[in-house]
């Protein structure tokens, strides 16, 4: 007995704007048949505009049915019969925008392009006189912010306008504040004032070169007597910051730089003269004493408040055992008839009094050439600095 053709139809599953339509695909069918019948159930459906089948595009399997007279039950056939024979229903998406809702769109861009703004419209009155509008509110929006930054730059007359880091460095914050301190260091501010300096920009250089090793390796560098200053805060390998003391004396180096541009006997001097400046008119490295007195230790005092440290607590000295060293006996105190061991500060001002006897006696000599004693090293120490420059080793 025959069964007849289990794919003489084929039934279509259509998902047209969120709906889904069936439809029934004979072996005669071709694509154009079957937007008629999608056409047909969208009209009965209810939805507001007319669609004609021209109106349709259909997708299947991302591929767009474009021949209308493709025989669609052959071109389907294939698929269905790999499939299960017991399923034979595809799914086709279909796109489609009707006649009607077509020319509503193009009234509505025809609409739009006569009524939108143009970006720059330069041709009617209305439209120059905007312009001119926007110009004079950028004029004062830039004189506002240029009174704006001179007033956080020059905050005082002389001293540095503005700190500048390079960018893309590891710790870019850490050098910002290198910078910072020494752009607001008091003694600095007020060697500059004294000598009515102004710096327009105090910057990071980038650390070419290696200290002591390239045969010219430049630790700062001043543009123009002070318009642009630059220092070398970080180490060769940039993983870390050269000491602060080193970076003051290249700073005291450049500022002399503001004066003289060689480095001769009068450039010497003037360095030696900012340096000592920068330290005695710091009033807050130096304790001030009763009657305007001037501690001789102003570098120990410096620290002990910067570091919260109490020098009482320092109990130092050298001692036999059963009696006391001659060398400590003169600066050990007597309170209450009970003798105690020197403060800090006492062993200090001891230590670099014995220090300064020792180098004066070996600077009548002459120049011992040992490179250790103060003479040496303060030589030494210039010809670096007037060179500017590391020698090979």
């Amino acid at each position: 007995m025959s069964t007849g053709n289990p794919f003489s139809t084929i039934q279509a599953k259509l998902s047209f704007r969120g709906r889904k339509y069936i439809c029934e695909i004979s072996e005669k069918d071709s694509v154009v048949d079957l937007k008629q019948q999608l056409s047909t159930s969208v009209k009965e459906d209810g939805i507001q505009n007319e669609h004609d089948p021209i109106d349709f595009k259909l997708i299947y399997k991302g591929k767009i049915l474009s021949d209308d007279t493709e025989n669609l039950h052959t071109f389907l056939l294939d698929d269905v019969m790999r499939g299960s024979s017991s399923r034979k229903e595809v799914h086709i998406m279909a796109l489609g925008t009707s006649r009607d809702e077509s020319l509503h769109r193009i009234a509505e861009w025809n609409k739009a392009r006569h009524t939108a703004p143009r970006i720059r419209d330069d041709i009617s009155q209305a439209g120059k006189a905007q312009i001119s509008q926007r110009q004079k509110k950028g004029i004062d929006m830039l004189k506002k912010a240029s009174r704006k930054e001179k007033s956080q730059m020059t905050c005082t007359k002389y001293g540095f306008s503005r700190i500048e880091t390079l960018p893309m460095l590891p710790e870019e914050e850490k050098a910002r504040q290198i910078l910072k301190s020494l752009s607001e260091d008091p003694g600095i501010l007020a060697c500059m004032e004294k000598h009515k300096w102004n710096v327009g920009c105090l910057a990071e250089m980038y650390p070419e070169g290696q200290v002591g090793v390239s045969e010219v390796c430049l630790l700062g560098l001043n543009h123009n007597k002070g318009q642009k200053i630059l220092l070398r805060l970080r180490t060769d390998d940039l993983k870390g910051f050269r000491k602060i003391l080193n970076i003051r004396k290249v700073l005291f180096h450049e500022l002399a730089h503001n004066v003289y541009s060689g480095h001769g006997g009068e450039f010497n001097k003037l360095m030696r003269q900012i340096e000592k400046e920068c330290n005695e008119l710091d009033w807050t490295r130096y304790g001030q004493k009763l009657g305007g007195q001037t501690s001789t230790l102003g570098e120990n005092t410096h620290l002990s408040s910067e570091y919260n440290m109490d020098d009482s607590i320092f109990q130092g000295g050298t001692y036999r055992l059963g009696k006391s060293d001659d060398n400590t006996r003169d600066i050990e105190h007597h309170i209450n008839g009970t003798r105690q061991p020197a403060s800090a500060r006492d062993l200090a001002a001891k230590a670099a009094l014995n220090r300064l006897g020792k180098d004066r006696e070996q600077q009548k000599k002459g120049d011992c050439g040992c490179k250790s004693c103060l003479h040496c090293l303060e030589i030494d120490n210039e010809d670096r600095i007037n060179g500017y420059s590391s020698p090979k080793s």
